[in-house]
């Protein structure tokens, strides 16, 4: 039997709410430093470029650390799979003919379709949706925003 109910929001997303249920904040929770991290070397070309961009978002907004590094580098990877799909779909079309005569769906919109899911899901995961920030409020400056700010400036 796996684990009931929704997964627990990390202390920090609780923090940035407000603490609506007023319940005691975890104490022990582990704390990633918030830093960039570096970019795999086995993300493509488009992925890399999405990596790029992602990530002075997520400093900006204080919810990318250390520990987030394969997460994000499955959301860029996922960006990149989806946009050179996409380029394949728009190219054959949306239905194939079948050496019998059917026409069929193109498999490529299976990818396209799968890749959208993915990136639906790690965008939430990291605060990008609309739906997954409108509880969220910008609390004062972190102790360590010198640190970020070098990071970020390192990231251009």
């Amino acid at each position: 039997m796996g684990l009931r109910g929704p997964a627990p929001k990390p202390t920090g997303h609780r923090i940035l709410e407000g603490n609506l249920g007023k319940r005691p904040l975890k104490d022990r929770e582990p704390r990633p430093r918030q830093i960039a991290p570096k970019c795999p070397k086995h993300l493509d070309a488009e992925a890399r470029r999405e990596w790029r961009r992602m990530v002075p978002i997520l400093i900006r907004m204080r919810l990318l650390t250390e520990a987030n590094q394969y997460l994000l580098a499955n959301l860029c990877q996922s960006f990149s799979t989806l946009a050179k799909a996409q380029q394949k779909l728009s190219e054959t079309g949306l239905l194939r003919k079948t050496p019998s005569g059917y026409l069929q769906q193109n498999p490529m919109l299976s990818v396209v379709n799968g890749c959208i899911e993915i990136i639906a899901n790690l965008s939430r995961e990291f605060g990008l949706t609309p739906r997954s920030r409108i509880r969220l409020q910008a609390g004062p400056a972190d102790d360590n925003r010198e640190e970020l700010e070098d990071v970020f400036c390192a990231v251009d």
